[in-house]
């Protein structure tokens, strides 16, 4: 689950045919009369078991669009894929893909195009998704125990005028989640001055973009923090007071990716609204979810707000909030406890294109408790974990896979689990230290 957008902002642009474009990215489309269009049209049906003739025939071109983008991205070289991207400005700037999804750099989308590549080559059988919470390799992508309750963010002074609206909008939405889930966001005021992604006394920074094609956008926990932003569009303060769509539950959406929720729809049976496979559900699926696009077949009413599904969801993968109970038909919470071993690794060489182990891992861990690689140095080393059989390019259950020596992987151990290993190979070469802690059963 990812963010929301204003418009396509991939290689849709100029195109007469707004009610294909409508899903191509999975996104929130804003200003656009096919969008009213289609929010009407689901809102006269809402509920009712008649779906007119208008509806499904704009269903079924959203299929054909859908079909028709795979065969193209099949004929597709990397380069031409770049190119049809949107690129946020600045030295920052990341690819934005699915409409509203952030890859940091070239390195990362080299190889989410070939992901893409090889599953519109390789087609399945649809799958109904559930809250889906986003893996890596094979492991969620969650806030680790120590990180959950200390999600600080810093909301720039730049929002101007709109500072307050902003602050007020994100306490809100950060409520919403925690009032489910054992989560804690915590608004640092005292950097609000600095609020950058260089800024390493917050988890992640609120600032205004403007033209930014979405709404707003944000990112998952296994982001490094130059990527850990939310960014608003100026067109998020100008929405119609007379519909439902409010800053607070676009806000309360992108807080659902920040702490690792997927989007509800990421289907093959959306059109183009399906993204990757890259989830686990957590719940049934739910078309009326916070994290569901209503013009993506969902049925919420574009208000975004939190159901019985995303609360027992989230409480699930983080544990419940202070009187907050989950309902075991829903799912089932993990446990987890401290880390109290620990290795260093200092003054490491690895050679470009060639693997290091560390020696004494494998370890023995225990289920549910938090497991931590923390890797610095200089080039570009890549750091691998996995959970039960040894890590490797191909199999991994953490792999940051950033551009430099910084990188963590700092999760839960997944039930059933009981070694860790840990490995890093050389994108370039490289010199770095690296530091594990974990507990033992």
């Amino acid at each position: 689950m990812m963010h929301l957008v204003k418009s396509t902002g991939q290689s849709r642009r100029g195109s007469p045919h707004v009610g294909a474009a409508l899903l191509l990215t999975g996104s929130l489309l804003l200003a656009s009369t096919a969008v009213q269009a289609a929010e009407d049209e689901e809102a006269h049906f809402m509920g009712s078991s008649e779906i007119s003739g208008e509806l499904l025939e704009a269903r079924k071109k959203l299929a054909e669009a859908a079909e028709a983008k795979r065969q193209k991205l099949l004929k597709m070289t990397f380069e031409q894929f770049r190119d049809s991207l949107y690129k946020e400005p600045g030295e920052n700037g990341k690819y934005i893909v699915n409409g509203d999804t952030a890859i940091a750099n070239e390195k990362q989308l080299r190889e989410y195009f070939a992901l893409l590549r090889n599953e519109a080559a390789n087609s399945v059988d649809p799958k109904v998704p559930e809250l889906a919470v986003i893996t890596v390799g094979g492991l969620d992508a969650t806030w680790s125990q120590s990180e959950r309750r200390a999600l600080s963010y810093c909301v720039s002074l730049s929002f101007g005028s709109r500072y307050q609206e902003t602050v007020q909008a994100m306490r809100e939405a950060a409520a919403a989640w925690e009032a489910a889930a054992d989560l804690k966001f915590i608004h640092r005021l005292d950097q609000d001055a600095s609020c950058t992604p260089n800024n390493t006394s917050v988890v992640f920074d609120v600032r205004p973009v403007s033209g930014g094609r979405y709404l707003a956008r944000a990112f998952f926990p296994n982001d490094s923090r130059a990527a850990r932003n939310v960014l608003i569009d100026d067109s998020s303060y100008t929405l119609d007071p007379m519909r439902k769509l409010s800053l607070r539950g676009i806000l309360r959406h992108e807080l659902g990716h920040v702490i690792g929720i997927r989007h509800e729809h990421t289907r093959h049976d959306s059109g183009t609204c399906y993204e990757d496979e890259n989830w686990r559900p957590v719940t049934d699926y739910d078309a009326f979810s916070v994290m569901h696009y209503p013009q993506c077949n969902g049925q919420g009413d574009w208000s975004l707000t939190l159901t019985h599904l995303d609360k027992n969801g989230i409480a699930c993968l983080y544990g419940p909030a202070a009187g907050f109970s989950i309902d075991p038909s829903v799912c089932r919470p993990q446990g987890g406890a401290a880390p109290t071993q620990s290795l260093a690794f200092e003054d490491v060489t690895v050679a470009a294109n060639k693997e290091w182990e560390p020696q004494g891992l494998p370890v023995s861990v225990k289920e549910g408790s938090e497991f931590s690689a923390v890797m610095s140095g200089t080039g570009d080393p890549d750091l691998y974990l996995k959970f039960d059989t040894p890590a490797s390019r191909a199999d991994y259950d953490c792999r940051p896979y950033t551009e430099g020596a910084d990188e963590e992987c700092v999760v839960d151990v997944p039930a059933g689990a009981s070694r860790a290993y840990v490995m890093v190979r050389g994108y370039e070469a490289a010199n770095f230290n690296l530091a594990i802690t974990y507990v033992k059963p």
